[in-house]
């Protein structure tokens, strides 16, 4: 049996976490799209006229030079 102000604290604690879930994805999200903007204006300076395509590729190719590098960060 629960005593009397338990459960709001409960549901406090348990709303503060999803709040903090909820920021913490949208912070996520907005850094993701900053760095995808920021490899767009470098790859467009470099190869003008790209199409969505040939740049898909290279953010793949982005995506797997890191997860080498965690990669081999993690294996040391």
């Amino acid at each position: 049996m629960s005593h009397p102000g338990n459960d709001e604290i409960i549901d406090n604690e348990r709303d503060t976490r999803l709040e903090l879930s909820k920021n913490m994805v949208f912070a996520v999200t907005e850094m993701g799209i900053e760095m995808v903007q920021e490899i767009a204006a470098e790859t467009l300076k470099r190869k003008p006229g790209m199409q969505v395509k040939e740049f898909t590729k290279v953010l793949d190719q982005y995506l797997e030079r890191q997860r080498e590098l965690i990669n081999n960060a993690t294996d040391k």
